[in-house]
């Protein structure tokens, strides 16, 4: 069972996303770390390469006909929420010890995905 620490962390909104986007390179690599490894359990590695089709495949949900700004967003909301469903799963799921191999960034992966959390977190407070 994971305890999760008590939010928010002593971090800004703004020094968290910089931290979170620092480590994006490494998250990517992460993800292509994972899914050749052995160790890797195949639902991860479902949802990693599953995403990856649906992200570069023609056959998108796409809303051509609403050409207008709020409706042109709702053809990129499937992608992101679906990337972000993906990286949580992968991030919750996968062994830590497995992420602590394969993770090169200078944050601990356990630290960079409090961070993540601590986003959420902030967005839930916001929208209440």
């Amino acid at each position: 069972m994971k305890i999760n620490k008590v939010y928010p962390l002593d971090v800004s909104t703004g020094e968290a996303l910089k931290e979170i986007a620092k480590g994006i390179p490494s998250l990517m690599k992460l993800l292509f770390r994972l899914v050749k490894d052995k160790e890797t359990p195949t639902h991860i590695k479902l949802w990693i390469v599953g995403t990856a089709i649906y992200i570069v495949s023609p056959l998108n949900l796409s809303f051509r006909a609403f050409k207008r700004f709020p409706f042109k967003i709702i053809n990129y909301v499937d992608d992101i929420a679906l990337i972000l469903l993906t990286i949580q799963k992968t991030l919750y799921n996968t062994p830590k010890e497995i992420l602590e191999k394969y993770w090169d960034h200078s944050m601990p992966i356990e630290e960079w995905t409090d961070l993540v959390f601590k986003i959420q977190s902030d967005i839930r407070t916001f929208r209440h």
